[in-house]
């Protein structure tokens, strides 16, 4: 059994005002933190979803050797990422995908491989990391059902599914709080730099 990711890196990050995937951590950009940290994972192969400012993006992970999806309907929310994502697991031969977001920067290999083992357990249709009850990222999704993210539109993402009732998720309890912290304003770039120190 193998699972690979797509990492989304395209959006317009309205709210920080600036592309969140090129922003520096720890003296690289975001994105690449981001997929160094995967291609250190028990996952099998990891894709980049780009679109805007996408020629920084690639160049910023050209030496990485990994696929560069682009997604040219960036602008109407990350529905159309996950899509993409999603078209390029359709062209592969794993047996479920994890969506990775770049602006979750404390997650770490080993919350990676957490969330791997939790899903090989029961293989669940989809697996999303719960913290104190709260629904976070990775979430992984069954080959099976990577067809359904394919018709997502729009900025909400694959939870739309489970509210029409396509699909069950299992929720796995992970006591890891630093997983709900990511980047959508400044502020919150500011404060995740304070704590790490990066």
């Amino acid at each position: 059994m193998k699972i690979a990711a797509i990492i989304l890196a395209a959006g317009l990050s309205r709210r920080l005002g600036r592309p969140k995937q090129l922003l520096d951590w720890g003296g690289v950009p975001l994105v690449r933190h981001s997929l160094l940290t995967a291609q250190q994972s028990m996952l099998a192969a990891v894709a980049v979803v780009v679109g805007h400012q996408a020629d920084a993006v690639r160049a910023s992970v050209a030496d990485l050797m990994v696929p560069c999806i682009e997604n040219t309907a960036y602008e109407s929310g990350q529905a159309s990422s996950v899509a993409c994502g999603a078209q390029w697991f359709l062209t592969q031969s794993y047996d479920a995908l994890m969506v990775l977001l770049c602006d979750q920067p404390l997650l770490t290999v080993a919350h990676i491989n957490a969330c791997i083992e939790a899903w090989y357990a029961t293989r669940p249709a989809v697996l999303i990391p719960q913290v104190v009850g709260q629904a976070t990222n990775p979430v992984i999704w069954s080959a099976a059902t990577v067809p359904l993210l394919t018709t997502l539109t729009g900025d909400q993402g694959g939870r739309v599914l489970f509210g029409a009732g396509k699909v069950v998720p299992q929720f796995w309890p992970i006591d890891a709080p630093e997983l709900l912290r990511d980047i959508d304003t400044d502020a919150d770039y500011a404060a995740l730099r304070a704590d790490t120190h990066i």
